[in-house]
């Protein structure tokens, strides 16, 4: 592998910028660049691994832990969870009767009932932990605001070290991008290329289920014809005769471009990102709703060979007033439930007096729509041979409070959370860590962002102990004090 702070530095830069701008032109971001960059960096990997990619499925809102992974029917009558436990495929391991289809999978999953996240329970705090495996305050890297943090996302240090397999599309995608992931990812001290790709275009989401909905960076810029992307490949090829692009770094350019006029056309690329081609069967079985379609794209890219996929779930605002999905007056359809945890409809606390109340999308009504989805990508995945080798990820930024509010809710709660892992050799039927009888507090085997990160690097097979690079070449740890969940392996 060639770090990108060691590429060659001979390369006409004049040139690279042609093909950069040309690329930017056709696609409207610099995709060229991207994948080229990946293919320089990729190199041969002889030491075996447990998993050849990753999928995180992003839950935006922070998902109580007491009424889905940690049933606790001890707690206070009064601040219980009215979802009572019920039994899983794996005896001795209960989940609760939110969840009945993913209980058939236990056998399947890993639980981590001992998760905390950032000291201050802060959703944007949390996001920014669990994308980049450093503390939201690191004193090393701490920028300007949170969108400036300067390490890189997980994503970006994998498809860094890793490559992809997939040379048409980039090794790192958000599929949609939506949020508090959008706010806070970036590639930091590594090149640009390492960001993330985002297929949607919309900062507070948007229908990946609504009819016509398509990746709209894809779309050739206004008054691009085939005879003037003809007339681009012309000058590709004549700069291709020139003695610098024999070098490898601008051969490796001007391959990638090909690439990325490719994803204009690619049947491969456009069945990946469309579902056109899917079967009744499997999309009733996903759901054909956001959460179903966003669930499924997931997989498909991880099939095409996309190295790190990150799926981000937050229920579009153009859904709201629609037959079970919210309220009219409701808004940002996450799982942040400060008000009406467990009921529809307005609940009169301080969101709703600032026209931001989020009923209409409460635990009991959102469960079932995770519980489908997350439950047919597992079949999924089993049936087509991807989870042996994909690290499948369940996360979420916080935890709730165990005593519910006045307004009927649950506020953030950092001391205790719950996330789940699926395939690449995870050990299923587990339950890991221990949570007090109000899941307020861990009891036993306590484990954070940093140790989540340092799992998806060991699982990949990354050696962190040779430690990353920074641009001057100063060593750099590839988690703050981060150690793998021994248990996953």
């Amino acid at each position: 592998m060639i770090p990108v702070s060691s590429l060659p530095l001979a390369t006409n830069l004049a040139r690279r910028r042609v093909l950069s701008s040309v690329a930017a032109g056709v696609l409207g971001i610099g995709l060229s660049d991207l994948s080229a960059l990946q293919a320089v960096a990729s190199g041969s990997r002889t030491r075996a691994r447990k998993a050849r990619s990753v999928l995180v499925l992003y839950e935006e809102g922070g998902i109580s832990q007491m009424d889905t992974w940690d049933p606790k029917p001890e707690a206070p009558v009064d601040h219980r969870s009215p979802y009572e436990p019920i039994d899983t495929s794996v005896p001795g391991i209960q989940f609760t009767s939110l969840m009945p289809q993913i209980a058939r999978h236990a056998d399947k999953l890993s639980v981590v009932r001992s998760m905390t996240t950032t000291r201050v329970a802060g959703h944007i705090e949390g996001c920014l932990e669990f994308l980049k495996g450093y503390r939201f305050d690191s004193p090393a890297f701490q920028g300007t605001g949170l969108n400036s943090h300067r390490f890189p996302d997980i994503g970006s240090i994998v498809t860094d070290q890793l490559g992809t397999e997939c040379p048409e599309l980039p090794g790192y995608i958000f599929c949609p991008g939506a949020n508090l992931p959008n706010f806070v990812n970036n590639a930091g001290f590594l090149h640009r290329s390492r960001a993330a790709w985002k297929l949607g275009t919309r900062s507070l989401g948007e229908n990946v289920a609504a009819s016509g909905w398509r990746v709209k960076s894809l779309d050739p810029q206004p008054g691009l014809d085939p005879n003037r992307m003809s007339a681009r490949m012309d000058l590709l090829r004549t700069l291709d005769a020139s003695p610098t692009a024999a070098e490898r770094t601008a051969e490796a350019f001007a391959r990638n471009y090909l690439h990325a006029l490719g994803l204009l056309t690619s049947p491969r690329v456009q069945q990946a990102l469309s579902f056109d081609r899917d079967s009744p069967g499997v999309l009733d079985r996903y759901g054909r709703d956001h959460r179903g379609m966003c669930y499924l794209m997931g997989r498909k890219l991880i099939e095409s060979g996309v190295r790190f996929v990150t799926v981000t779930v937050i229920q579009p605002s153009d859904l709201v007033g629609r037959p079970n999905n919210g309220e009219p007056n409701g808004a940002f359809l996450n799982w942040d439930h400060h008000e009406g945890i467990y009921r529809n409809g307005p609940c009169g606390g301080p969101q709703s007096m600032n026209n931001g109340e989020r009923y209409g999308l409460p635990h009991p009504v959102m469960m079932p729509s995770l519980d489908r989805s997350f439950s047919a990508l597992l079949e999924d995945m089993q049936q087509r041979g991807l989870l042996e080798e994909t690290l499948v990820c369940l996360v979420t930024e916080m935890g709730r409070t165990p005593r519910i509010n006045k307004w009927g809710g649950r506020d953030h709660w950092a001391r205790a959370m719950s996330i789940a892992f699926a395939g690449a050799g995870v050990p299923g039927g587990q339950v890991i860590g221990q949570t007090d009888r109000e899941a307020a507090d861990v009891l036993d085997r306590r484990y954070t962002p940093c140790d989540y990160a340092e799992t998806l690097y060991r699982k990949l097979g990354i050696d962190t102990e040779q430690r990353l690079k920074m641009p001057d070449g100063r060593p750099i740890d590839f988690s703050e004090g981060g150690h793998a969940i021994s248990e996953l392996f």
